[in-house]
């Protein structure tokens, strides 16, 4: 009977140690690794984007002011002239008999005063012996004052006579480029033909653009301000920069020239209008370009690549790593984006550990393993 129990004690005992031979030893999980970044603020100058077209600073119509004959244009139609150059004459014989006439009546006035002049004075002698009364003496001071009234008249007629004859010579009142001539030599042209031609300032540009009242409040109506108050507002004031149908950057700045008064109900905007030097004169009236509206001065942002960055039903979230490598949620408010990185606007205060690469593989709570990776440079945001 011993026997028999001992033979059975053996033979569990070599079973119980084949079934603990058979055991698999547990694998142990590896942790995540993942790469992380610190939260940092870079300089940034914020921009907004709007669409303009261009305009010229000055365009001018030319027209006739009397009426008469071209006897010559002096210009080749799109050519650049300067202010003042005689752009068209025009016939002037009948203007110029005109002032002769007028020269002639005015002379008639100056000699018919001088006369009456000499009778009064001649008057005024003969008055203390009694030859002459105080009645006729009136009567000479009278002729007097309407003689030199009559020559006013005459002066006045005279220099409109010279005025209107000046008008026989057009001349260009700006600097530009002036278009064809709608007349040529021999026409007969009036207050009435419409343009003659049209010079447009090339040197000058604007273009009125449309900004939300947000951004008015913002950027623009601090500048006027400070302008206001007559401080020095060199750097405070708005960069204003376009951008042509090439997306290259056009090379001068420019300035805001004028503010609407008012914001139209319907869009809640109002009418920039920004003012650009063209000495080259690549920019043409009537050309769409994208204005860009530049803060004047840098302000560090809270900036993180965009590949760390994650959405839901909740909104934007990243995954940011504790002292002890723990991974955990933190939502944020995201800004514009900066070539690969994103403006953060709430959520994180810089210094956090940002998880960059490796979100997909990670949950709120999970414990990983860090591999710092390079920083993203900002110089360039």
């Amino acid at each position: 009977m011993k026997f028999s129990a001992l033979c059975k004690l053996a033979v569990a005992g070599i079973a119980i140690s084949s079934l603990v031979a058979c055991e698999k030893p547990q694998q142990v999980k590896p942790v995540t690794e993942v790469l992380v970044n610190t939260v940092k603020q870079y300089p940034y100058k914020n921009n907004t984007n709007y669409v303009g077209r261009l305009t010229a600073a000055s365009d001018v119509k030319i027209q006739a002011r009397v009426v008469a004959k071209i006897t010559e244009v002096n210009f080749k139609d799109g050519s650049y002239v300067e202010m003042g150059t005689l752009l068209f004459k025009l016939n002037d014989n009948e203007l110029q008999a005109a002032l002769k006439k007028m020269e002639a009546q005015r002379d008639r006035a100056k000699t018919s005063l001088s006369v009456a002049v000499k009778n009064f004075k001649r008057g005024k002698e003969l008055e203390p012996d009694g030859y002459i009364s105080s009645s006729e003496i009136d009567d000479l001071e009278g002729k007097v004052d309407e003689a030199k009234a009559s020559l006013d008249s005459a002066e006045a007629e005279l220099e409109t006579a010279e005025v209107t004859l000046s008008y026989t010579k057009i001349l260009a009142p700006i600097s530009g480029k002036i278009e064809r001539s709608t007349y040529s030599v021999g026409d007969l042209v009036s207050p009435e033909s419409g343009s003659l031609t049209t010079i447009v300032a090339t040197n000058t540009m604007e273009v009125p653009f449309q900004l939300s009242e947000n951004v008015y409040w913002q950027v623009v109506r601090k500048y006027q301000k400070l302008e206001s108050t007559k401080k020095d507002n060199k750097y405070n004031a708005p960069i204003v920069k376009i951008s042509l149908n090439n997306e290259e950057i056009y090379p001068y700045e420019g300035v805001i020239s004028y503010v609407s008064n008012r914001v139209d109900p319907e869009t809640g905007t109002m009418e920039i209008r920004a003012t650009l030097p063209n000495p080259d004169g690549m920019l043409k009236p009537g050309q769409y370009v994208k204005v860009i509206l530049e803060a004047p001065q840098d302000v560090d942002v809270t900036m993180i690549e965009q590949g760390a960055v994650q959405s839901d039903q909740q909104g934007d979230f990243v995954m940011i790593v504790s002292k002890d490598n723990v991974v955990n949620r933190q939502n944020v408010k995201l800004g514009k984006r900066v070539d690969t990185m994103v403006i953060v606007n709430e959520g994180l205060s810089g210094e956090e550990t940002l998880v960059v690469i490796g979100v997909q593989r990670i949950r709120s709570g999970q414990t990983v393993k860090t591999k710092q990776i390079k920083a993203v440079s900002a110089e360039s945001h």
